[in-house]
């Protein structure tokens, strides 16, 4: 009997998609059915648990990599972690100036500028490597 198994890439898509949708269901619970506090705390830290299973999967997923591709995961990594925190600099100071209406700047809207900003360090990190065409396993 042969055993199959799911290649790294397809996991970290997998645990990714998982978060994704656990984070969107408990975040429209939580904002449109006003849940008590115990269910609230609940529906909160949910996420965090496939989140965690999402960070999981990219540590062993860049372990199978090879050296090339792990230089370029980490470099994406750091140009997002430098522009993540110039945008929190920045939010930061405005909101000192002028008053930024937390409907539109609260964390929660700040979570998809993060996973833009790692976009952006990877295509930054694949450019200079030359491994725009390069296909996952």
């Amino acid at each position: 009997m042969k055993k199959t198994s799911i290649s790294p890439f397809n996991r970290v898509v997998l645990f990714a998609l998982l978060w994704f949708v656990t984070y969107t269901i408990c975040l429209l619970s939580i904002k449109n059915l006003s849940p008590g506090t115990t269910l609230g705390i609940i529906l909160s830290l949910l996420p965090v648990t496939t989140f965690a299973l999402f960070i999981y999967s990219i540590i062993k997923g860049v372990a199978s990599m090879d050296e090339v591709q792990i230089r370029v995961q980490m470099e994406a990594v750091v140009i997002a972690f430098s522009l993540s925190l110039l945008m929190l600099m920045t939010l930061g100071l405005l909101d000192l100036v002028i008053v930024l209406k937390k409907e539109d700047w609260g964390y929660r809207h700040l979570v998809p500028y993060f996973f833009l900003l790692y976009i952006v360090g990877l295509i930054i990190s694949k450019r200079k490597y030359n491994l725009e065409d390069e296909k996952h396993d």
